[in-house]
């Protein structure tokens, strides 16, 4: 007994913009490594012994690196009923370990339909996610020369904890997908389905699967089962991981929830609360990790279910109306599984909703503490202007003193200038006078007027001093405010009032 395979046909691009997309990444999504294999393809065989018993024959894994030998493998394993071709990714967001010749080759050898493009685009060199670039779930139904032929193209995603660490706020887990595709072949003859895979950056522990764990049970039922175990080890692999991320996520919500709770709004004195902004930003970031893992588990949902019903079809046609056909306990694992997304989404939208909560707390919290600090400014801005007021009033009282004050000066001002007027007018009687009272001038008994010859002695004196005199007031009016002369003269500028002295105390107090 042996399983055909179908012929090569070239594929047909039916969207000319996922074929320029495809054609403008191409150098970021494919880059073959010389230390790696390009493809690693698992070929099963399916046998029948002389007593009629069909048993599975697992060769060892195939390394293809180059287009020939992948066109030799085709040529040699034309009786293959399943392979399974995996294409590696070193990291998350690095380039696919394969050249995008074979790839495409390999593609065009599969006949595969171009939707499948839509989830390798996923992959490959990018600067952020978006989880709205990962296309649906998607079938296909054909006919063709050698029978009928079903196509399924998916991403399955899952989480994986990297430990790396939390300081920087970053999360330790990783979310990663794996692109799958699977053609299953109905030949006319009646011959068995065949089906070929191709895996795009599986996990380790589907290629543990794949390699070592994949079944060989020499039973009837495993040939109708066989088809679709590779989706079970998938979809098992894709939800491992949420649950742990969830409670990851819902620890970090609460260690923030605990800390605003435990907050004594009431303390006074403990103004400094235990939370920030940066808290805040720590919650929106959660939040979207939850509304990625929504987005996620929908798809997940999704994608299980639709491949549930693609192994109930598979069921139907190959096995008919036998009740114990083995394919059907793999529906009701496949309705398992729906089940256990849907349970993941219901937990994720909770604890968004408890993310939501805790925000929004934060949000109250924040506000009444600006608001606190808001009020303590405006008593203190208070007491300030109340300080201010009386200053002002203080201010005006001696803006007031010295307008009186300079009102008397003006007044005495007015006064030594009538005095001076006065002086000025009886200042050359005064002169005349003074010298004829002095002993220069005598008057003789005969009532004549007689002066001495030293008069002279008064002029040599009194030109000089008065000369001396007004240098000195020209000196001291020029330089009066110099320092030199104000150590020469010990002059210190003082408070020529104590109302003068009391406004310079309460500046230097208010400066202070």
């Amino acid at each position: 007994m042996h399983c055909a395979m179908d012929p090569i046909r070239a594929p047909i691009w039916v969207d000319q913009s996922l074929e320029e997309r495809v054609n403008a990444r191409s150098s970021n999504l494919f880059k073959a490594r010389n230390q790696l294999p390009q493809l690693v393809v698992f070929v099963l065989v399916l046998s029948e012994d002389s007593c009629g018993r069909r048993t599975w024959q697992a060769k060892q894994p195939i390394q293809i690196n180059d287009i020939s030998e992948l066109d030799r493998l085709q040529q040699e394993e034309i009786t293959a009923c399943v392979q399974i071709y995996t294409v590696a990714q070193v990291r998350s967001w690095t380039t696919l370990n394969i050249s995008s010749e074979l790839f495409r080759h390999l593609l065009n050898t599969q006949s595969a339909f171009p939707h499948f493009w839509r989830s390798v685009l996923t992959f490959g060199m990018k600067v952020a996610e978006n989880e709205y670039a990962f296309p649906s779930f998607r079938a296909q139904n054909s006919q063709t020369g050698q029978g009928k032929v079903n196509e399924i193209a998916y991403v399955i995603r899952r989480v994986e904890n990297k430990l790396r660490p939390t300081s920087q706020g970053e999360s330790p887990w990783s979310i990663r997908q794996t692109g799958v595709y699977h053609k299953l072949t109905y030949p006319h003859d009646g011959s068995s389905s065949t089906s070929a895979f191709v895996l795009v950056a599986p996990s380790r522990a589907v290629e543990t699967e794949v390699s070592h764990s994949f079944p060989r049970r020499p039973s009837g039922e495993d040939i109708t089962k066989l088809h679709f175990s590779m989706h079970e080890s998938l979809i098992v692999d894709g939800l491992r991981g949420w649950m742990d991320y969830m409670a990851w996520l819902e620890a970090e919500c609460k260690q923030k929830a605990d800390r605003l709770i435990v907050w004594d709004v009431e303390n006074r004195n403990n103004y400094r609360p235990f939370f920030d902004v940066d808290d805040r930003q720590r919650l929106k970031q959660l939040e979207d990790y939850i509304t990625d893992l929504i987005v996620i588990l929908h798809t997940a949902v999704d994608t299980i279910g639709r491949v549930g019903k693609s192994c109930q079809r598979h069921c139907q046609m190959s096995c008919g109306v036998r009740e114990d056909c083995s394919c059907s306990y793999m529906i009701e694992e496949f309705e398992e599984y729906a089940a256990e997304a849907r349970v993941y989404l219901k937990r994720a939208k909770v604890l968004k909703d408890r993310v939501q909560s805790t925000e929004q707390l934060l949000t109250d919290l924040l506000s009444f503490d600006e608001a606190r600090a808001l009020k303590q400014l405006a008593r203190a801005s208070h007491v300030e202007t109340k300080t201010l007021k009386e200053l002002t009033e203080s201010s005006h009282r001696e803006s007031h003193y010295i307008a009186e004050l300079a009102e008397r000066s003006a007044e005495d001002a007015a006064a030594v200038k009538m005095l001076s007027l006065v002086g000025l007018v009886y200042l050359p009687t005064t002169i005349v006078a003074s010298f004829f009272s002095t002993q220069f001038v005598k008057l003789n008994e005969d009532g004549s007027m007689h002066i001495s010859p030293w008069v002279w002695v008064l002029v040599a004196v009194a030109v000089p001093l008065t000369i001396v005199t007004i240098f000195l007031w020209v000196v001291s009016v020029r330089y009066s405010n110099s320092p030199w002369f104000l150590s020469v003269t010990r002059i210190r500028r003082r408070a020529t009032t104590i109302r003068e002295g009391e406004w310079k105390e309460k500046e230097a107090g208010c400066q202070g």
